[in-house]
């Protein structure tokens, strides 16, 4: 017989599909408008001998300003609406963002994120880090008309209410470059949820595409 606490510790495995638009505006050398539309797309997995099933469905539009600080540095602020099934949230961003292309294949970026979550429970804070590495598929960068191979590391920590968590997420993305600049994404996501404590898994397959104007 298992103890009430070992099932507890025991972790969750919950699966989602995801899809977005994103769009990003030049209003002038420093300033550009960023807004998207996210779909998370509930799947049934009842019968998996390994999810124990999904997330609610949801809709969230994302806008914000982000301007140029520097040759690689870039600051922006923003808010969310998200619709959902058990109850819609609102949500404001400040963030710092670093990129560089480095003398080797690679581009990086750092981001640095603090959002607040609005809810008629309670506000939730989060303070966010992600790294970023993509690499062309082929030369030294990608080119209009090139693939390239993304990877993505994010830890967040988490308050709500006094109480604490670390959430992990882990990125794989294969994106196109069109050649209008346009660009495509499929990715595989893994977030790690209330780590090293009641762990719940949310595995997220999708795709994404952002145009510029």
């Amino acid at each position: 017989m298992v103890s009430a606490s070992a099932q507890e510790e025991t972790s969750k495995n919950l699966f989602s599909g995801v899809f977005a638009v994103n769009h990003s505006l030049k209003i002038s050398n420093r300033y550009q408008l960023k807004s998207s539309i996210e779909q998370r797309v509930p799947y049934d997995f009842s019968n998996s001998n390994f999810f124990d099933g999904t997330v609610n469905a949801r809709t969230q539009l994302t806008t914000g300003i982000q301007r140029k600080l520097g040759t690689f540095f870039s600051g922006a602020v923003g808010g969310m609406y998200r619709f959902a099934e058990n109850a819609n949230r609102q949500r404001l961003y400040q963030q710092v963002g670093y990129v560089q292309q480095t003398l080797t294949r690679f581009k990086i970026a750092h981001r640095l994120r603090l959002d607040q979550t609005f809810s008629p429970q309670e506000t939730e804070y989060r303070y966010r880090y992600r790294f970023g590495a993509e690499i062309a598929r082929r030369g030294f960068r990608t080119d209009p008309g090139e693939s390239y191979f993304a990877f993505l590391t994010e830890i967040l920590s988490k308050t709500k209410a006094g109480n604490y968590q670390t959430e992990l997420r882990l990125v794989t993305q294969c994106g196109f470059l069109f050649k209008n600049s346009n660009k495509g994404e499929f990715l595989l996501e893994l977030r790690v949820d209330d780590v090293g404590v009641r762990p719940q898994n949310l595995f997220l397959v999708g795709f994404s595409y952002y145009f510029t104007k």
